[in-house]
């Protein structure tokens, strides 16, 4: 039998610490952004991810001032696991809200908003490297 990962438990701790270690765990505010720059978030592994000042500005320009204070980036997408067709969700109050109007949708439940690919693609084409895609078991 091939060396596998059930023989050595060690291997499943120290993938599933890797798998997880590119999470954005520093997300500031896009007020904090507008004001301090240093357009860049920590990963739980230490790394920094950086990014253009594009999609700041294109957030800025559509969101309230309130928004502006509560919106953390990058903006969370993950995996719909209750979602039969494979759909993705995003969670948060302000989060629902400022991509339902970047994407001229509905806004069925104030903080739980269901997404299909092409919905997924849109909202990464507007703002490219502040969106950032969790697969939830």
């Amino acid at each position: 039998m091939p060396y596998g990962i059930e023989d050595d438990p060690r291997d499943v701790t120290r993938m599933l610490a890797h798998m997880n270690s590119n999470v954005p765990v520093k997300r500031r505010s896009l007020i904090d952004y507008i004001d301090n720059g240093g357009y860049t978030y920590e990963t739980k592994g230490g790394d920094i991810c950086s990014f253009g000042r594009e999609g700041i500005d294109y957030l800025e320009s559509i969101c309230t001032e309130q928004e502006k204070l509560t919106l953390k980036l990058p903006i969370f997408v993950s995996t719909d696991p209750s979602s039969e067709s494979g759909g993705w969700r995003i969670d948060g109050r302000t989060e629902v809200a400022v991509v339902a109007r970047m994407l001229g949708k509905r806004v069925h439940s104030e903080d739980r908003m269901s997404l299909y690919y092409p919905d997924l693609f849109q909202l990464k084409k507007l703002i490219p490297d502040l969106v950032y895609t969790l697969f939830m078991p």
